[in-house]
């Protein structure tokens, strides 16, 4: 099966350097008053949040140029009161896997004619070369991090530097700077968390409501967007009592899909909340800034966090070593919890409970 594999992706990869040949360039790409930028971030929260600060750093260098992203629903509301973004495309996820099911959507796309494409994917390289080559117009230049010489056939350009680098938020900030040419300043590498009053305003009527102390609270999340980072009722529970008995307050975050979960978690407790359900990821964004530090399985919710200077605890199923930086939280103290297995729900509460003791040691 795998050697079938292999052959079916070099037929394939053999077609498409047949059929897309990119323009040829060199970073940096040069942009002109009026320049068309589309960025692709077609995937999860956490990712679109760790891209913002490289989108914003771009538009602040070239403030003349069209500035457009293409996302997903389940990553558009970040963007929410981005005002450094002049245009929102938002397509299926599925685009990646079937664009021929969406061919009238790359031909719209396509038709605006961009002058420059970034692909800020960084996984799934030849069928996010093929889309960017699908998207890219007669006099498109385009460029991703370097993913290795045989994905040259789809880019103008591959970034080097941003490959180097182990965190996401930081392969961003580099293939922004290399593909612009633009020298980073420190403020360049500050998360961002777009927001507006009625959020600010929503978030601590929340907090008052359910009588928790702004700077005094633990934010817990359960829920996640993967089942194998789901962690388990009973160790929710025993890092509740650890927490309860050494005079923090909980609160817990979910979604109204997590229902049950926080039910089995919460019952038997007193004066244990959750905060409301279906809020917007901005509202939530807002809550963080006043929790002491917050708990999450591997999800968009430690990103929010990062964005929100929210000290963190990540936690993760069994990762390679090399992979263990790629999405930890982000200028903010933090520590990370890895399970033995590829399963987060194998992680035991007793080592989470002594990196809340480490992180409550930092701060």
């Amino acid at each position: 099966m795998n050697r079938l594999r292999q052959y079916v992706r070099s037929i394939g990869n053999a077609i498409a350097k047949v059929l897309f040949t990119p323009n040829p360039a060199r970073f940096p790409f040069i942009v002109r008053n009026g320049t068309k930028v589309l960025f692709l971030r077609h995937d999860a929260l956490g990712d679109m949040i760790s891209t913002l600060p490289m989108l914003r750093m771009v538009k602040e260098q070239f403030p003349f140029m069209e500035l457009h992203v293409m996302c997903t629903k389940a990553n558009v509301a970040i963007l929410d009161h981005c005002d450094f973004i002049d245009a929102i495309h938002i397509v299926d996820k599925s685009i990646l896997h079937a664009p021929l099911l969406h061919i009238q959507e790359i031909r719209a796309i396509r038709s605006m004619d961009f002058d420059i494409i970034v692909n800020c994917l960084t996984s799934q390289a030849s069928k996010n070369g093929l889309l960017t080559a699908m998207l890219s117009g007669k006099h498109s230049v385009t460029s991703s991090v370097f993913a290795g010489d045989k994905y040259a056939m789809y880019y103008s350009s591959q970034s080097k530097q941003a490959a180097c680098m182990k965190s996401m938020w930081d392969k961003m900030a580099l293939l922004g700077s290399e593909t612009f040419g633009i020298v980073r300043q420190e403020h360049d590498s500050r998360a961002i968390l777009p927001t507006s009053q009625l959020y600010v305003e929503n978030a601590l009527n929340s907090l008052k409501e359910l009588c928790v102390e702004k700077k005094n609270y633990i934010a817990i999340n359960i829920s996640v967007g993967q089942e194998r980072n789901r962690w388990d009722s009973a160790s929710y529970r025993r890092l509740i009592d650890y927490l309860l008995r050494t005079g923090k307050q909980p609160l817990l975050f979910g979604l109204s899909t997590d229902a049950e979960l926080l039910n089995s978690i919460m019952h038997g407790f007193e004066n244990i909340r959750h905060y409301p359900f279906n809020r917007h990821v901005l509202e939530i964004g807002e809550a963080l800034k006043h929790a002491s530090w917050g708990i999450s399985p591997d999800t968009g919710f430690l990103h929010i966090g990062s964005a929100a200077q929210c000290p963190m605890i990540g936690l993760y199923c069994s990762l390679p070593e090399e992979a263990k930086e790629e999405w930890l939280p982000y200028n903010v103290p933090h520590r990370a919890v890895y399970s033995k297995t590829k399963l987060v729900k194998d992680i035991s509460p007793e080592d989470v409970i002594k990196a809340c003791d480490e992180l409550q040691s930092m701060l």
